[in-house]
Protein backbone atom coordinates (compact mmCIF):
# COMPACT_ATOMS: atom_id res chain seq x y z
CA UNK A 1 0.00 0.00 0.00
CA UNK A 2 1.06 3.19 -0.97
CA UNK A 3 1.54 5.91 1.87
CA UNK A 4 0.57 8.92 1.54
CA UNK A 5 3.88 10.86 1.57
CA UNK A 6 4.80 8.42 -0.98
CA UNK A 7 1.75 9.47 -2.86
CA UNK A 8 2.63 13.13 -2.87
CA UNK A 9 5.95 13.16 -3.02
CA UNK A 10 8.25 15.40 -1.34
CA UNK A 11 10.29 18.67 -1.71
CA UNK A 12 13.41 16.30 -2.04
CA UNK A 13 11.70 14.79 -4.92
CA UNK A 14 12.75 18.29 -6.98
CA UNK A 15 16.01 17.53 -7.27
CA UNK A 16 16.59 20.46 -9.86
CA UNK A 17 16.49 23.82 -9.38
CA UNK A 18 14.07 24.86 -11.86
CA UNK A 19 11.57 22.22 -10.13
CA UNK A 20 11.95 23.78 -6.43
CA UNK A 21 8.71 26.03 -6.71
CA UNK A 22 6.31 23.06 -7.30
CA UNK A 23 7.19 21.05 -4.54
CA UNK A 24 4.09 22.94 -2.75
CA UNK A 25 0.87 21.53 -4.23
CA UNK A 26 -0.78 23.02 -6.57
CA UNK A 27 -4.24 24.45 -6.03
CA UNK A 28 -7.20 24.47 -8.79
CA UNK A 29 -9.19 27.88 -8.71
CA UNK A 30 -12.73 26.50 -8.64
CA UNK A 31 -13.31 29.67 -10.36
CA UNK A 32 -11.93 28.20 -13.15
CA UNK A 33 -14.76 25.06 -12.92
CA UNK A 34 -17.00 27.79 -12.84
CA UNK A 35 -15.82 29.54 -16.00
CA UNK A 36 -16.74 25.95 -18.53
CA UNK A 37 -20.47 26.79 -17.65
CA UNK A 38 -20.36 30.35 -19.84
CA UNK A 39 -21.31 27.71 -22.99
CA UNK A 40 -24.82 27.75 -21.10
CA UNK A 41 -25.60 31.71 -21.12
CA UNK A 42 -23.52 31.81 -25.03
CA UNK A 43 -26.25 28.52 -26.09
CA UNK A 44 -28.95 29.87 -24.94
CA UNK A 45 -28.54 33.06 -26.29
CA UNK A 46 -28.07 31.88 -29.67
CA UNK A 47 -31.08 29.89 -29.28
CA UNK A 48 -32.73 32.57 -28.51
CA UNK A 49 -31.13 35.34 -31.54
CA UNK A 50 -32.13 32.30 -34.03
CA UNK A 51 -35.47 31.25 -33.03
CA UNK A 52 -37.29 35.28 -32.31
CA UNK A 53 -34.35 37.18 -34.47
CA UNK A 54 -33.09 35.24 -37.54
CA UNK A 55 -36.02 32.76 -38.31
CA UNK A 56 -34.82 29.72 -37.51
CA UNK A 57 -31.74 29.78 -39.95
CA UNK A 58 -29.19 28.06 -37.93
CA UNK A 59 -31.72 25.44 -36.50
CA UNK A 60 -32.94 24.60 -40.43
CA UNK A 61 -30.17 25.40 -42.48
CA UNK A 62 -26.62 25.56 -40.77
CA UNK A 63 -26.52 23.48 -38.28
CA UNK A 64 -26.42 19.58 -38.23
CA UNK A 65 -28.77 17.48 -36.05
CA UNK A 66 -25.64 15.78 -34.25
CA UNK A 67 -22.24 17.62 -33.48
CA UNK A 68 -20.60 14.02 -34.24
CA UNK A 69 -21.19 15.56 -37.92
CA UNK A 70 -18.44 18.31 -37.49
CA UNK A 71 -14.64 16.68 -37.67
CA UNK A 72 -13.25 18.94 -35.43
CA UNK A 73 -15.76 18.03 -32.69
CA UNK A 74 -15.18 14.71 -32.82
CA UNK A 75 -11.41 15.20 -32.74
CA UNK A 76 -11.89 17.27 -29.80
CA UNK A 77 -14.77 15.84 -27.77
CA UNK A 78 -15.67 12.87 -26.31
CA UNK A 79 -12.69 10.59 -26.75
CA UNK A 80 -10.05 12.25 -25.76
CA UNK A 81 -10.92 12.64 -22.46
CA UNK A 82 -11.40 9.85 -22.60
CA UNK A 83 -8.03 8.48 -23.34
CA UNK A 84 -6.42 11.02 -20.51
CA UNK A 85 -8.29 9.81 -17.71
CA UNK A 86 -6.72 6.17 -18.93
CA UNK A 87 -3.47 8.22 -19.07
CA UNK A 88 -3.76 9.08 -14.98
CA UNK A 89 -3.40 5.39 -14.58
CA UNK A 90 -0.31 4.76 -16.31
CA UNK A 91 1.61 5.00 -12.83
CA UNK A 92 3.45 2.08 -11.46
CA UNK A 93 2.09 2.72 -7.61
CA UNK A 94 -1.39 3.60 -8.93
CA UNK A 95 -1.88 -0.01 -11.08
CA UNK A 96 -0.13 -1.63 -7.99
CA UNK A 97 -2.98 0.10 -5.75
CA UNK A 98 -6.42 -0.30 -7.99
CA UNK A 99 -5.36 -3.66 -9.67
CA UNK A 100 -7.63 -5.58 -7.13
CA UNK A 101 -10.47 -3.30 -7.84
CA UNK A 102 -10.41 -2.98 -11.81
CA UNK A 103 -9.18 -6.59 -12.54
CA UNK A 104 -13.03 -8.13 -12.72
CA UNK A 105 -14.07 -4.84 -14.64
CA UNK A 106 -11.42 -4.93 -17.01
CA UNK A 107 -12.53 -8.85 -17.71
CA UNK A 108 -16.20 -7.68 -17.84
CA UNK A 109 -16.21 -4.83 -20.42
CA UNK A 110 -13.60 -6.54 -22.33
CA UNK A 111 -16.54 -8.98 -22.88
CA UNK A 112 -19.22 -6.41 -23.30
CA UNK A 113 -16.98 -4.46 -26.08
CA UNK A 114 -15.58 -7.84 -27.69
CA UNK A 115 -19.37 -8.57 -27.73
CA UNK A 116 -20.35 -5.16 -28.84
CA UNK A 117 -18.62 -5.38 -32.08
CA UNK A 118 -18.58 -8.93 -33.52
CA UNK A 119 -21.62 -10.12 -31.52
CA UNK A 120 -25.23 -11.05 -32.66
CA UNK A 121 -26.91 -8.42 -34.49
CA UNK A 122 -29.55 -7.36 -31.16
CA UNK A 123 -26.25 -7.48 -28.81
CA UNK A 124 -24.47 -4.88 -31.46
CA UNK A 125 -27.61 -2.90 -30.75
CA UNK A 126 -28.11 -3.44 -26.81
CA UNK A 127 -24.28 -2.35 -26.06
CA UNK A 128 -24.63 0.74 -27.52
CA UNK A 129 -28.04 2.11 -25.94
CA UNK A 130 -26.32 0.81 -22.77
CA UNK A 131 -22.76 2.90 -23.28
CA UNK A 132 -25.35 5.67 -24.35
CA UNK A 133 -27.26 5.58 -21.23
CA UNK A 134 -24.02 4.88 -18.94
CA UNK A 135 -22.50 8.35 -20.75
CA UNK A 136 -25.73 10.29 -19.74
CA UNK A 137 -24.63 9.24 -16.20
CA UNK A 138 -21.42 9.75 -16.14
CA UNK A 139 -21.90 13.25 -17.66
CA UNK A 140 -23.79 14.38 -14.86
CA UNK A 141 -22.52 12.58 -11.94
CA UNK A 142 -19.37 14.17 -12.67
CA UNK A 143 -20.75 17.78 -11.83
CA UNK A 144 -23.01 16.60 -9.56
CA UNK A 145 -19.65 14.77 -6.96
CA UNK A 146 -18.21 18.39 -7.89
CA UNK A 147 -21.28 20.51 -6.62
CA UNK A 148 -20.75 17.96 -3.56
CA UNK A 149 -17.48 18.77 -2.71
CA UNK A 150 -18.99 22.00 -2.30
CA UNK A 151 -21.90 21.32 -0.07
CA UNK A 152 -22.27 20.03 3.91
CA UNK A 153 -23.61 16.59 3.66
CA UNK A 154 -27.23 16.00 3.97
CA UNK A 155 -30.42 14.31 3.11
CA UNK A 156 -31.80 16.69 0.64
CA UNK A 157 -28.47 16.20 -1.52
CA UNK A 158 -29.64 12.48 -2.73
CA UNK A 159 -32.62 14.25 -3.64
CA UNK A 160 -30.72 17.13 -5.63
CA UNK A 161 -29.12 14.58 -7.90
CA UNK A 162 -32.08 11.88 -8.53
CA UNK A 163 -33.50 15.07 -10.24
CA UNK A 164 -30.88 16.65 -12.25
CA UNK A 165 -30.61 12.29 -13.71
CA UNK A 166 -33.93 12.36 -14.03
CA UNK A 167 -34.43 15.45 -16.18
CA UNK A 168 -31.29 14.58 -17.73
CA UNK A 169 -32.62 11.18 -18.57
CA UNK A 170 -36.13 12.47 -19.78
CA UNK A 171 -34.76 14.45 -22.32
CA UNK A 172 -32.21 12.14 -23.85
CA UNK A 173 -34.90 9.89 -24.09
CA UNK A 174 -36.95 11.75 -25.86
CA UNK A 175 -34.03 12.87 -28.68
CA UNK A 176 -33.79 9.09 -28.69
CA UNK A 177 -37.64 8.52 -29.72
CA UNK A 178 -37.59 11.32 -31.83
CA UNK A 179 -34.56 10.44 -33.89
CA UNK A 180 -35.21 6.64 -33.73
CA UNK A 181 -39.19 6.12 -33.74
CA UNK A 182 -40.81 9.81 -35.02
CA UNK A 183 -44.72 8.20 -35.01
CA UNK A 184 -44.18 6.63 -31.71
CA UNK A 185 -47.39 7.18 -28.61
CA UNK A 186 -47.21 6.28 -25.32
CA UNK A 187 -50.79 5.27 -24.29
CA UNK A 188 -52.19 7.75 -27.03
CA UNK A 189 -50.06 10.34 -26.10
CA UNK A 190 -46.86 12.15 -27.82
CA UNK A 191 -43.79 11.30 -26.01
CA UNK A 192 -42.59 14.94 -27.07
CA UNK A 193 -45.43 16.18 -24.92
CA UNK A 194 -44.63 13.37 -21.72
CA UNK A 195 -40.87 14.62 -21.88
CA UNK A 196 -41.52 18.14 -21.36
CA UNK A 197 -44.06 17.58 -18.98
CA UNK A 198 -42.17 15.10 -16.75
CA UNK A 199 -38.86 16.71 -17.71
CA UNK A 200 -40.15 20.16 -16.90
CA UNK A 201 -41.99 18.99 -13.59
CA UNK A 202 -38.78 17.56 -12.52
CA UNK A 203 -36.69 20.49 -13.33
CA UNK A 204 -39.52 22.49 -11.06
CA UNK A 205 -38.46 20.53 -8.08
CA UNK A 206 -34.54 20.52 -8.93
CA UNK A 207 -34.68 24.27 -8.63
CA UNK A 208 -36.64 24.08 -5.88
CA UNK A 209 -34.75 21.81 -3.67
CA UNK A 210 -31.80 24.53 -5.19
CA UNK A 211 -32.91 27.08 -2.75
CA UNK A 212 -32.97 24.57 0.30
CA UNK A 213 -29.34 23.46 -0.79
CA UNK A 214 -27.95 26.93 -0.42
CA UNK A 215 -27.99 26.77 3.30
CA UNK A 216 -25.16 24.15 3.39
CA UNK A 217 -22.72 25.48 0.70
CA UNK A 218 -19.37 25.55 1.88
CA UNK A 219 -16.72 27.16 -0.94
CA UNK A 220 -16.65 30.34 -2.08
CA UNK A 221 -18.03 29.70 -5.43
CA UNK A 222 -20.36 27.10 -3.98
CA UNK A 223 -23.75 28.95 -4.48
CA UNK A 224 -23.12 29.64 -7.98
CA UNK A 225 -21.24 26.53 -8.73
CA UNK A 226 -25.01 25.42 -7.63
CA UNK A 227 -27.14 27.42 -9.91
CA UNK A 228 -24.73 26.88 -12.74
CA UNK A 229 -25.48 22.86 -12.50
CA UNK A 230 -29.44 24.00 -12.60
CA UNK A 231 -28.72 26.10 -15.34
CA UNK A 232 -26.58 23.73 -17.42
CA UNK A 233 -29.92 21.36 -16.97
CA UNK A 234 -32.40 23.84 -17.82
CA UNK A 235 -30.46 25.00 -20.79
CA UNK A 236 -30.63 21.22 -22.21
CA UNK A 237 -34.59 21.58 -21.55
CA UNK A 238 -34.78 25.00 -23.42
CA UNK A 239 -32.82 23.31 -26.23
CA UNK A 240 -35.44 20.65 -26.21
CA UNK A 241 -38.39 22.59 -26.16
CA UNK A 242 -36.91 24.51 -29.09
CA UNK A 243 -36.05 22.24 -31.17
CA UNK A 244 -32.23 22.80 -31.40
CA UNK A 245 -30.96 19.15 -30.70
CA UNK A 246 -26.90 19.66 -31.35
CA UNK A 247 -26.89 21.73 -28.27
CA UNK A 248 -28.48 18.99 -25.66
CA UNK A 249 -25.54 16.90 -26.61
CA UNK A 250 -23.05 19.68 -26.79
CA UNK A 251 -23.99 21.98 -23.62
CA UNK A 252 -23.49 19.12 -21.25
CA UNK A 253 -20.52 17.47 -23.21
CA UNK A 254 -17.97 20.64 -23.20
CA UNK A 255 -18.73 21.27 -19.56
CA UNK A 256 -18.21 17.77 -18.90
CA UNK A 257 -14.88 17.55 -20.93
CA UNK A 258 -13.48 20.88 -20.07
CA UNK A 259 -14.17 20.00 -16.38
CA UNK A 260 -11.92 16.71 -16.30
CA UNK A 261 -9.18 18.45 -18.73
CA UNK A 262 -8.76 20.87 -15.38
CA UNK A 263 -8.59 17.77 -12.99
CA UNK A 264 -6.66 16.23 -14.88
CA UNK A 265 -3.73 19.26 -15.38
CA UNK A 266 -4.50 19.46 -10.94
CA UNK A 267 -3.57 16.03 -10.26
CA UNK A 268 -0.66 15.38 -13.07
CA UNK A 269 1.09 18.53 -12.08
CA UNK A 270 0.84 17.70 -8.21
CA UNK A 271 1.63 14.25 -9.06
CA UNK A 272 4.08 14.49 -11.62
CA UNK A 273 5.81 17.74 -12.11
CA UNK A 274 8.75 16.87 -8.89
CA UNK A 275 9.11 13.28 -10.09
CA UNK A 276 7.76 11.81 -13.09
CA UNK A 277 5.54 8.90 -11.47
CA UNK A 278 3.76 8.46 -14.59
CA UNK A 279 4.86 6.48 -17.60
CA UNK A 280 3.80 9.63 -19.75
CA UNK A 281 5.89 12.48 -18.45
CA UNK A 282 8.54 10.18 -18.28
CA UNK A 283 8.94 9.41 -21.89
CA UNK A 284 7.91 13.29 -22.68
CA UNK A 285 10.32 14.83 -20.38
CA UNK A 286 12.58 16.07 -23.43
CA UNK A 287 9.55 17.87 -25.29
CA UNK A 288 9.49 21.31 -25.72
CA UNK A 289 5.63 21.29 -24.68
CA UNK A 290 4.16 23.03 -21.47
CA UNK A 291 3.36 20.82 -18.69
CA UNK A 292 -0.18 21.25 -18.82
CA UNK A 293 -0.64 20.77 -22.49
CA UNK A 294 1.57 17.34 -22.79
CA UNK A 295 -1.88 15.41 -21.63
CA UNK A 296 -4.29 16.92 -24.05
CA UNK A 297 -2.12 16.78 -26.62
CA UNK A 298 -1.11 13.22 -26.54
CA UNK A 299 -5.22 12.21 -25.68
CA UNK A 300 -6.56 14.08 -28.41
CA UNK A 301 -3.75 12.75 -31.13
CA UNK A 302 -4.53 9.19 -29.57
CA UNK A 303 -8.21 9.39 -29.61
CA UNK A 304 -7.41 10.86 -33.51
CA UNK A 305 -5.44 7.48 -34.17
CA UNK A 306 -7.92 4.79 -32.95
CA UNK A 307 -10.82 6.77 -34.39
CA UNK A 308 -9.47 7.08 -38.04
CA UNK A 309 -9.68 3.20 -38.52
CA UNK A 310 -12.61 0.96 -39.19
CA UNK A 311 -10.95 -2.07 -37.85
CA UNK A 312 -13.30 -4.11 -35.40
CA UNK A 313 -10.24 -4.39 -33.02
CA UNK A 314 -9.58 -0.56 -32.78
CA UNK A 315 -13.93 -0.63 -32.23
CA UNK A 316 -13.41 -2.53 -29.30
CA UNK A 317 -10.39 -0.69 -27.55
CA UNK A 318 -12.56 2.06 -27.74
CA UNK A 319 -15.34 0.50 -26.76
CA UNK A 320 -13.40 -0.79 -23.31
CA UNK A 321 -11.62 2.62 -22.77
CA UNK A 322 -15.33 4.35 -22.67
CA UNK A 323 -16.83 0.96 -20.22
CA UNK A 324 -13.30 0.99 -18.08
CA UNK A 325 -13.37 5.07 -17.49
CA UNK A 326 -16.62 5.60 -16.65
CA UNK A 327 -16.29 2.68 -13.80
CA UNK A 328 -12.68 3.97 -12.70
CA UNK A 329 -14.13 7.88 -12.25
CA UNK A 330 -16.49 7.33 -10.10
CA UNK A 331 -14.06 5.67 -7.65
CA UNK A 332 -10.33 7.15 -8.06
CA UNK A 333 -11.88 10.91 -7.37
CA UNK A 334 -13.57 9.85 -4.23
CA UNK A 335 -11.33 10.51 -0.90
CA UNK A 336 -9.01 8.72 0.41
CA UNK A 337 -8.04 7.13 -3.27
CA UNK A 338 -4.25 8.02 -4.42
CA UNK A 339 -5.81 9.68 -7.28
CA UNK A 340 -8.01 12.16 -4.87
CA UNK A 341 -4.34 13.38 -2.90
CA UNK A 342 -3.03 14.78 -5.66
CA UNK A 343 -5.91 17.13 -6.16
CA UNK A 344 -6.20 20.25 -4.60
CA UNK A 345 -9.12 22.86 -4.80
CA UNK A 346 -8.79 26.46 -4.08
Amino acid sequence: MLTQKQASGSVSDCVQPRHLELAVMASLDQRWLLAVYLIVPATVLTIVLDHWVFGQILRVAILPVMPEQWPLWVILFGLPHVVAGTLTMADSDYLRHYRKQFILPLILYSTVALAGVLGPSLVRVLVPAWLGIYTIYHLLTQQIGLSFTMLRPSRLMLFWKWMILLTGFLLYAGVYVGANIPDATIGGYDPYALCVIFSGSSLLLLTGSSFFLLKTVTAPVGARYLWANVAMIGSVFFAFVFGYTIFIVIIPRVIHDLTAFLIYANHDRNRNACTPHNYLYRLTRSLPLPFFLILPSISITLAYLLQASHHWLFATIIYLLTFMHYHTEAIVWRRPNLHRQHLNFA
